[in-house]
């Protein structure tokens, strides 16, 4: 009885076991239980971004599209096949991730920060240091190469403003390098003497400029006597006792500014009695050790590095202050100089022109990256004559290192002869129109060319003449008065004024 019980036990276990293998047939794949994996996404500076979007692939399942949380996390159930993990967030690049094996800790995806770089240019292309290039809420000033860059942007406009300049835009789709172009500004000016620049005179002037095409002053920062009109603290100034405060910087540009009117700040370099007297050290001499005076004017010399640095302070000091542009006057060689006159560095051609380049390069190093534009006066024959016409003002050397040019082209000041011309006084269009081409012919889309024109000795017909030349070749125009007074019936209305 015993042996049935056993084998009956035996039969019975034997049904239960587990069924054989066919011949040819594969072992089943072994899937492990679904399991959450925990991804973090950080921005390119290492912190957790919120609400970045993360897209999840994997092989036989539709996409799954997740924002993070507050901490930058997501939370996705792993597959055995892998997943692919797509990450975008705002100013940062797009990033993949390709997982294999399912991860034992946190997924940290460091997202890379999008850049944006670019360049502002100017007249001809040329490369614009000192612009303020605005996006995203950014801003930045470009280089001395006119590059600008910025990190964690969204693609959007762009903007860029400098002294001299219309401000310009530029769209950036997220990729590649950005120029923004900037486009002269028309600049119509009119002088202003240090002494005019407050008062009942300055009340006039704004009027004129509100009444009128005039859209800019050209004040005296420093004029002919070696005045100094606003409240320098510079050393030297104090020295040869320069200053004679007659304005106050700040409140002068924020009155142009509420006008839209453009600032530039007129600075005789190196024609300067009071220091030449007081500091003969940095003036120029005659071979006896006399200052050297001719026509009642005295000069500092261009080589001498404290008169040349006594400019570009100057010139710092009234940018930081609030002036848009700074144009430098008399800066050259004292005229009609002998071989008996004495500079520190010398006098021949090749050191004139050196000399004045120089000078000028070197006021653009300070003041561009401060915001302000350079601007030169030179000689109305220097626009025709190739040389340095014996003062250091050579054409192609300035156009190099400056903003503005701006050739002192008064029809009273050339000769017999002049653009074939017997009394060029009498011929104030024309000599305009002439200066002007042999100008541009030379260093067009270079630099901007903006002339001082007459306004003593003419009458308005003679006035608007010269003006019609300059806006023919859209180069605009400064009004040169010693005394600040102005012939308004030149001058057409402005378009605020004018009748409908």
């Amino acid at each position: 009885m015993t042996r049935i019980v056993l084998l009956l036990a035996l039969v019975s276990s034997s049904c239960v076991a587990a069924p054989s293998l066919l011949i040819g047939e594969a072992v089943p794949a072994i899937v492990p239980p679904p399991a959450a994996i925990a991804v973090r996404v950080l921005s390119y500076k290492g912190e957790p971004l919120v609400s970045a979007g993360v897209e999840i692939r994997s092989e036989g399942a539709d996409p799954l599209s997740l924002l993070t949380d507050e901490a930058g996390m997501v939370f996705v159930e792993w597959n055995a096949l892998g997943l692919s993990v797509h990450t975008e967030a705002a100013a940062h690049k797009n990033s993949n991730l390709a997982l294999t094996d399912r991860p034992t800790d946190t997924v940290e995806i460091r997202m890379a920060a999008t850049v944006l770089e670019g360049f502002v240019a100017g007249v001809g292309g040329r490369l614009l240091e000192g612009a303020t290039v605005m996006a995203g809420g950014q801003t930045s000033m470009s280089a001395a190469d006119g590059s600008f860059r910025f990190i964690a942007l969204e693609p959007g406009e762009i903007s860029a403003s400098r002294a001299a300049y219309l401000d310009g835009t530029a769209r950036w789709t997220g990729d590649g390098v950005v120029q923004v172009s900037l486009e002269p500004r028309t600049v119509r000016a009119l002088h202003v003497g240090g002494p005019e620049a407050r008062g009942d005179k300055w009340v006039e002037l704004l009027q004129i400029a509100a009444d009128t095409e005039a859209n800019a002053f050209v004040v005296d920062i420093k004029d002919e006597t070696g005045t100094i009109h606003f409240d320098s603290q510079l050393a030297i100034a104090q020295e040869v006792d320069s200053v004679r405060s007659k304005y106050e910087i700040p409140a002068l540009a924020a009155t142009m500014a509420e006008r839209d009117l453009y600032l530039i700040g007129r600075i005789v370099a190196f024609q300067d009695p009071r220091a030449a007297e007081v500091k003969p050290s940095i003036a120029v001499h005659n071979s006896d050790g006399s200052i050297f005076i001719k026509n009642g004017q005295s000069f500092l010399d261009p080589t001498d590095p404290v008169a040349r640095q006594y400019a570009i302070d100057l010139a710092v000091e009234a940018c930081e202050l609030g002036f848009e542009e700074i144009q430098f006057d008399y800066v050259r060689y004292p005229d009609g100089f002998g071989e008996s006159t004495l500079f520190d560095g010398g006098s021949s051609e090749e050191v004139r022109a050196e000399a004045i380049r120089s000078f000028l390069f070197e006021a653009s190093k300070r003041l561009h990256p401060l915001g302000c534009a350079v601007s030169a006066d030179i000689f109305g024959f220097i626009t025709t004559n190739r040389g340095d016409g014996g003062i250091g003002q050579q054409l192609e050397m300035l156009a190099q290192v400056t903003d503005v040019l701006s050739p002192m082209i008064y029809p009273s000041h050339y000769s017999t002869g002049w653009f074939g011309f017997t009394n060029p006084n009498d011929n104030p269009g024309p000599v305009i129109a002439n200066a002007l081409d042999d100008g541009l012919d030379r260093i067009l889309g270079q630099v901007i060319l903006r002339p001082w024109l007459q306004d003593f000795s003419y009458n308005a017909a003679q006035v608007r003449a010269q003006i019609d030349s300059a806006e023919e070749r859209k180069a605009g125009w400064m009004l040169w008065n010693s005394r600040s007074s102005y012939t308004i019936e030149a001058l057409n209305e402005s378009d605020s004024s004018a009748a409908p």
